[in-house]
């Protein structure tokens, strides 16, 4: 579990906290199937009991690796859609009511969309308009390779799930979206991986189409969807709803305490060229503008952040693979070898030719 003190030394701090519930859920899931949950809590500080607690928050690390061992027990029993059927909206807690108040689907989407991080800190969602479609980005925040095809599918089918049971139904018919043999018409979910062997199973259950094997993670919506009421549609509610979701994300984000270490771990985890300060002040819910202020409050800032972290993942590449510099100049997002020359000199003192071949001197700052 998250505490204080030496335990905030982890690599994961404020944001990257999964809910407990959601694990307890997990849990709950993998033994209504027949196998013995006790197995997922080997090696971990927490418990099923502890997970009870209404504020229980677990480290993405610990969440990660449960849901790993869950997936070896039971992901073939297509635990990711059984697992999001699971999760009814009341677990979300004010994230669902703020969606089921909403005045239209439009209002539902903004706010899963903005405080879709203190559920799951590990996603963001990225929203744009083609033509008559509404296209909604999965975006993974840092790679989770083991579990990452399950993450997606129960991430989207608990979203689409939530849709379907959300929306006014009368209205919904009206504006010429009555479900089609169960479906919502003009609704459909991209997925990178392949279609599993358990998909067809669940297929007939699901409010939509799963599309596997496509270029992107994405909810696919009739761009007029936008406009159907939700079914509990109340703008006060959802106001007050909303105003406390801000409240618990500018918690997490106190929570973090240091945010010089905060930006560096997600950039560490974050693979190729790395955001912007514009994209990273969007990650944490301010602007540039306070963002750099929060920096410069530390005597630091963004560009230093990124230069060292640029620094050591350089330096580890020479160090321990056989790509070409120029091969590693690529990697980290410079366009321009003569560039990645220019900066690496300055970090080292050195060529990048000639640190290779003179030794580990300098060692990278691996930080706290």
């Amino acid at each position: 579990m998250a505490g204080t003190g030496a335990d905030n030394e982890r690599q994961m701090l404020g944001l990257f906290l999964v809910p407990g519930v959601y694990l307890r859920v997990l849990a709950e899931t993998v033994r209504q199937l027949g196998y013995n949950d006790r197995q997922l809590y080997q090696g971990l500080d927490f418990t099923h009991e502890d997970l009870k607690a209404n504020d229980s928050r677990v480290f993405v690390t610990d969440a990660t690796l449960m849901a790993q061992r869950a997936l070896e027990v039971a992901g073939k029993d297509g635990l990711s859609f059984i697992l999001a059927r699971e999760l009814r909206l009341t677990i979300h807690g004010t994230l669902g009511f703020a969606a089921l108040t909403s005045p239209t689907f439009e209002g539902a989407l903004d706010s899963v969309r903005r405080y879709l991080q203190l559920r799951a800190p590990f996603l963001s969602m990225k929203q744009s308009i083609a033509g008559d479609k509404v296209l909604v980005q999965l975006c993974a925040e840092f790679a989770l390779p083991p579990i990452s095809e399950f993450l997606a599918e129960t991430v989207s089918a608990t979203l689409i799930l939530l849709t379907e049971q959300l929306l006014d139904r009368s209205d919904a018919e009206a504006r010429g979206f009555a479900l089609e043999e169960g479906k919502l018409p003009g609704v459909s979910v991209h997925l990178r991986g392949p279609e599993p062997a358990y998909y067809q199973r669940f297929a007939p259950q699901l409010p939509v189409r799963f599309e596997f094997g496509q270029p992107e993670e994405m909810l696919i919506f009739p761009r007029k969807l936008l406009d159907v009421r939700m079914r509990l549609a109340d703008a006060e509610a959802s106001r007050m709803a909303r105003d406390q979701c801000e409240f618990e994300l500018q918690k997490a984000l106190k929570e973090q305490g240091d945010i010089v270490l905060a930006i560096r771990n997600m950039l560490r985890m974050t693979p190729g060229p790395l955001p912007s300060l514009e994209a990273m002040a969007e990650r944490f819910c301010v602007s540039s503008r306070t963002l750099k202020r929060r920096l410069a409050d530390r005597d630091t800032s963004y560009r230093e952040i990124v230069e060292a972290v640029l620094k050591d993942r350089a330096i580890q590449l020479l160090r321990y693979t056989n790509q070409s510099v120029s091969e590693i100049a690529y990697e980290l997002g410079y366009a321009d070898l003569s560039n990645f020359s220019r900066a690496f000199r300055k970090w080292t003192g050195k060529s990048a030719s000639e640190f290779r071949e003179d030794g580990p001197d300098p060692a990278p700052d691996l930080g706290p």
